[in-house]
């Protein structure tokens, strides 16, 4: 459709233009910052951010935005799942995780998490019920604990990243996991050249056991590095070396890519650089713009009003071609 604000001829998809949502100068209400709305089939949809806290909006009502939160027992995870009247609605592995009605078997509500109360030291047997780590009366063991197993308190454990592989308590949690001839297992050696490291979720592993990818670390905990194995050939936050980002900053219409360790921009599909300029990025909308339709340079018959309509020049009216017609 031509509306008054189109800068060619049948430019505009009320179907899916937010300032000219169902009909011209229909404009979408604005976001307050975490949610807002878009244009879908021609009616402006409320939009919710999500996210660890986000909401959903259940009931349709525009005017109290997303209403529901991620524990509506109403609605838990997705609109319309009711938990039962007993049943809440919690997190099943960790706050910012996923959410459901009640526990899954073996587990248990505690404190708003779902908690497996046979192992965990906090909440042993039952809910806040946490163990004493210097154990029923024993010697301190080295790296080692007296948690819970079981569902009962005094089972000697081990520290994070240590473990007991040779089974004789009393030298304690020997081995690091975190050590080159014990990566994350008991025995489980590095190649050589390779380190044992941590990745992003703290898991131990050895880096980097795929030829051609580079250890990039983030940070060092308990003294250990902690990253991740990339490609620094084609790894965009990673382009050529560690850390080197590469980054698409003159407009939305583009997205930065990593070749062979060389930062670039390519446009997005519908979107092109006809002048050549980095300036304005990828300036010309190829889906509308009669002098660049469907690539640069491709000039439809602007004698005849010819416009151009996803990509393509078109003498059908913009009505025929918004109803569905096939472009001509």
């Amino acid at each position: 459709m031509t509306c008054p604000d189109s800068r060619f001829p049948c430019d505009t998809n009320i179907l899916a233009d937010s300032r000219n949502c169902g009909g011209c100068g229909i404009a979408c209400p604005e976001g307050n910052g975490t949610d807002g709305f878009i244009c879908v089939e021609g009616a402006c949809k409320l939009q919710c951010s999500g996210g660890q806290f986000g909401g959903k909006d259940c009931d349709g009502i525009v005017d109290n935005g997303c209403e529901s939160g991620r524990l509506d027992p109403n609605n838990c995870g997705a609109c319309g799942v009711a938990c039962d009247a007993d049943v809440e609605c919690t997190w099943q592995d960790k706050i910012g995780g996923e959410v459901g009605c009640g526990c899954p078997p073996g587990t248990m509500n505690c404190s708003g998490s779902c908690v497996d109360t046979t192992t965990n030291d906090s909440n042993c047997g039952a809910c806040r019920n946490a163990c004493n780590k210097s154990g029923p009366g024993k010697p301190p063991r080295p790296h080692g604990y007296y948690g819970c197993k079981d569902s009962a308190c005094g089972h000697f454990k081990c520290e994070a990243y240590w473990a007991d592989c040779d089974g004789d308590e009393e030298t304690g949690c020997e081995t690091s996991m975190v050590s080159n001839d014990s990566c994350g297992a008991c025995g489980r050696a590095c190649a050589p050249g390779q380190q044992c490291v941590l990745d992003m979720d703290g898991r131990p592993f050895c880096a980097c056991e795929d030829d051609g990818l580079t250890f990039c670390q983030q940070l060092v905990q308990n003294g250990v590095p902690k990253g991740e194995c990339v490609d620094v050939k084609s790894n965009v936050r990673h382009c050529g070396g560690c850390f080197v980002a590469c980054t698409a900053t003159t407009s939305s219409n583009e997205r930065a890519t990593c070749d062979y360790g060389q930062c670039s921009v390519v446009c997005v599909d519908g979107q092109a650089d006809c002048n050549g300029a980095r300036s304005d990025g990828c300036e010309v909308d190829t889906r509308s713009d009669p002098h660049n339709c469907g690539g640069c340079g491709i000039t439809c018959d602007l004698s005849i009003g010819q416009a151009c309509v996803a990509g393509k020049c078109v003498v059908a009216p913009c009505d025929e071609v918004d109803a569905g017609e096939v472009p001509r």
